[in-house]
């Protein structure tokens, strides 16, 4: 009788109070397998020290109240999902929330991967503020491929990291709030923040996207910061540290309480390194749109797009106030705006070495590129500056830009900025410095160039033409025979053509040719094309490119369309309609290498014959038509080209 009261007891306590669900609290440890989920943590749960803990894909942990997950001194949580099947911690309440994940001297094989955790309330006293999904505490685990959103804190709304090393690699980190690092917050840490999305988390003071504070060093990679907002440092800001911020995508935040600044990156006495981030549309509604340097700080900024940023008062890309130095060199600034100083504002001792760069249509009330206020200074050489500036080596001529207002800053031969920077300065290539984030590569035996007239090119729903001069050069110092032929890539289609093919002589050292042009009809679909030219080897070797962009506004429906009149397709060809899955209405491209009777015909399933889009003599050249099918059912449908001894059948599916 004893024996079976014991088991009977057992099955009490460890069996879940309702099927398939497991009451959670105190010491954790084993295995949690999906069998038992959800687990409902009603009290606060640790793994003990030196103990592992392995949550299995799929789970849900429901937090009844607001509990701490503490991991403990050695100890290790294996909570790993996959792309499909996460493990999900949240609470039963969002506003009381749960505590979140605190990794205490935890050991360093912790990891969090393809999890999903929201509402982690870091409230209380001293480190209960810290981290309201994660708190890496001396210690660094592994934080991969999460979503992390709608957290809050005292510092660190999504994840605090004090004395740690943590890699947080390819998380989505959104919606979370805290006093200092909305998103992630770094004290005495050097943790590496790589391929994240951070988005739209708030401060109340600084570092909206991530704050690295005191003595930390962290690596800030490949990021997406956007939509963050704080009182200083809207995307990013960094105080008494020395962050490596590289190769990132800084745009759309803000620095938006009273006397705020930095809406992209503030420093406060630092020194990180800020290199090739595109920053841009961020804002401040005081000083420093793009990037705010201030009290002693002395930033290296390199090799950076800096554009369309904005601030009320000072300094539409960069700011450098009191006692700062920041070292400007080999960035392109361009088009943003402030009362003062569109490009570059300094002052109260501050100061700033402007090297190898463009400032280039920037505007501002006073110094629309460059204004000094009160005690500051700049100095500026090798430079091209819209509207000049003193200094040795500066122009003030048009950069030539490929497609600036496609955000694309590169030089094009034609460039004055090519070969124009520092004189004992080379470029990858070889060749003397260019100015500009970018350099031209003139390692190549010849370029090809594009140069369209009246941009930026806008044609209109019935058609229009492209105007634009082609010019070769050749670097060898030889004449000879090259390929050369074009493409366009075209709105939710892809690559299509090419458009012209010819083989031509090139002489020893230039060929052009001006007004040049390009027929679109009016069947093109809307939207941004890129028109791409070639020289090489048709197809198989290409030694340049060169492209230019333009809008098609609006398109005409009708039966077919051809983008050409003189160069012919080499091959027959049926394409994959696009956009397929479809809803009503698809476009389908073909090619015709000769001019004869055409039949494009739909077929469903059964072998019935749906429409017939084409049935007439068409001349050779490349085609589209579109497809309306508002009339027939869902399902799986087949279309058939036919025309002289070629036939092809491709299938498409129709979802309402």
């Amino acid at each position: 009788m004893r024996s079976f009261l014991t088991v009977l007891l057992t099955a009490v306590v460890f069996l879940p109070l309702t099927a398939n669900a497991t009451d959670v609290e105190g010491d954790v440890w084993g295995t949690w397998t999906r069998e038992n989920s959800p687990y409902n943590v009603i009290g606060e749960i640790r793994v003990p020290p030196e103990s592992t803990l392995v949550i299995e894909p799929g789970i849900l942990v429901n937090f009844k109240g607001h509990y701490k997950f503490i991991v403990d001194s050695l100890a290790t949580l294996l909570a790993v999902g996959t792309e499909t099947d996460s493990v999900f911690f949240t609470a039963e309440d969002s506003v009381t929330g749960w505590h979140g994940i605190r990794f205490m001297y935890a050991h360093r094989d912790c990891q969090l991967s393809y999890c999903r955790m929201e509402f982690g309330r870091a409230t209380g006293d001293s480190l209960d503020l810290l981290g309201g999904a994660v708190l890496c505490y001396y210690c660094s685990p592994t934080i991969s491929s999460n979503t992390i959103r709608n957290n809050s804190a005292g510092w660190g709304g999504g994840i605090c990291c004090e004395g740690s090393n943590a890699d947080i690699v390819g998380n989505t980190i959104l919606g979370d709030s805290a006093t200092s690092g909305g998103g992630i917050y770094c004290w005495s840490s050097n943790p590496t923040i790589a391929n994240n999305e951070i988005h739209r988390n708030s401060a109340m003071y600084g570092g909206g996207g991530i704050f690295s504070d005191t003595d930390s060093e962290p690596t800030i990679r490949a990021n997406t910061i956007s939509e963050n907002s704080a009182n200083y440092g809207g995307g990013v800001a960094c105080a008494f540290s020395r962050a490596t911020i590289s190769d990132n995508t800084v745009r759309d935040n803000s620095a938006s309480r009273g006397t705020s600044a930095g809406g992209g990156i503030w420093c406060y006495g630092c020194s990180p390194l800020i290199s090739r981030n595109v920053i841009k549309m961020n804002s401040a509604d005081w000083s420093g749109g793009g990037i705010c340097c201030t009290n002693g700080s002395d930033a290296v900024i390199l090799n950076n797009i800096i554009c369309w940023n904005s601030a009320a008062s000072k300094g539409g890309a960069i700011y450098s106030n009191t006692y700062s130095g920041p070292r400007v060199t080999n960035n392109t600034i361009s088009a943003n705006s402030a009362d003062k100083g569109g490009g570059l504002c300094t002052e109260r001792y501050s100061t700033a070495a402007v090297l190898n760069c463009i400032l280039w249509a920037d505007t501002a009330v006073e110094g629309p590129e460059i204004y000094l206020a009160y005690t500051g200074f700049v100095g500026v050489s090798y430079s091209d500056v819209h509207g000049g500036w003193e200094g040795e080596g500066n122009i003030d001529a048009d950069p030539c830009l490929v497609g600036p207002e496609r955000e694309d800053f590169c030089l094009r031969w034609r460039s004055p900025c090519i070969d124009a920077g520092i004189p004992d300065s080379l470029d990858p290539d070889g060749t003397r410095s260019d100015i500009g984030a970018f350099y031209f590569n003139q390692d190549v035996p010849g370029i090809v160039e594009v140069y369209p007239h009246d941009t930026p090119i806008i044609i209109p729903r019935e058609g229009g033409e492209l105007s634009f001069d082609g010019w070769l050069f050749n670097f060898s110092g030889q004449s000879g025979r090259v390929d050369i032929w074009t493409h366009l890539f075209v709105p939710e289609i892809g690559r299509y053509g090419p458009l012209d093919l010819y083989n031509v002589r090139i002489p020893a050292d230039s060929l052009g040719l001006n007004e040049i042009g390009r027929r679109v009809p009016g069947i093109a679909p809307e939207g941004d094309y890129v028109f791409v030219a070639y020289v090489g080897d048709y197809p198989s070797t290409i030694i340049d490119s060169s492209y230019f962009y333009f809008t098609k506004e609006g398109e005409i429906v009708g039966v077919t369309g051809d983008w050409t009149e003189d160069n012919l397709p080499l091959d027959y060809a049926l394409f994959q309609n696009y956009p397929n899955p479809f809803n009503a209405s698809t476009v389908i491209n073909y090619h015709l290498t000769v001019d004869g009777h055409v039949k494009l015909e739909v077929y469903n399933t059964l072998g019935q014959k749906v429409a017939t889009l084409v049935d007439e003599r068409q001349e050779a050249g490349y085609k589209s038509v579109r497809w309306d099918a508002s009339e027939v059912s869902s399902g799986l449908y087949f279309y058939k080209l036919t025309t002289g001894d070629f036939t092809e059948i491709k299938r498409m599916m129709l979802v309402k």
